[in-house]
């Protein structure tokens, strides 16, 4: 289910359909930070706090309702879901009393990016582009995924996502 209307750019205020721009507005290149525009009501009515409190789905997709993807599979590796911890000595010494971190060490690479990285992977597949996984044996499993000029290296993504 996709709530994504479309974009809007942050400049100039021009809107895009959703698959009409890939990252950036054209008038204005790299500069051209695009806004998700999203149909609020549709979210109200797929996803409330209780239905999001009742799910069984403890990864980041328990959420899927509130991000802009379609109906494409998601990688199964879980992702997100990490918990939460209250830093009662270090809290005490920042005079933040109900200070709480949260340990992403659990999520695949051990990494906060991992939520953006399988949100990634699951555009690329919408737009039609191919995400089988490229594997460099070093005794772990990687895979590279090109985006804008750059590469990004996840370790835990290889084979294991199964796309």
């Amino acid at each position: 289910m996709n709530q994504l209307l479309g974009w809007r750019c942050t400049l100039c205020g021009a809107t895009y359909a959703p698959h009409e721009i890939e990252y950036v507005c054209p008038q204005h290149g790299d500069a051209g930070i695009v806004d998700a525009v999203y149909d609020y009501a549709g979210i109200a009515a797929a996803a409330s706090p209780r239905t999001l409190a009742a799910s069984r789905d403890t990864s980041m997709w328990r959420y899927r309702a509130l991000l802009p993807v379609a109906d494409a599979p998601v990688p199964p590796l879980h992702v997100g879901g990490t918990p939460l911890y209250h830093a009662a000595a270090l809290g005490a010494q920042l005079g933040l009393p109900n200070l709480v971190v949260k340990d992403d060490g659990r999520n695949p690479t051990a990494s906060f990016k991992d939520r953006a990285s399988a949100l990634a992977v699951v555009k690329a597949q919408e737009a039609g582009y191919s995400v089988e996984p490229y594997v460099i044996d070093l005794g772990v499993q990687f895979l590279l995924a090109g985006t804008q000029g750059d590469i990004g290296l996840g370790r835990g993504f290889g084979n294991e996502t199964g796309l």
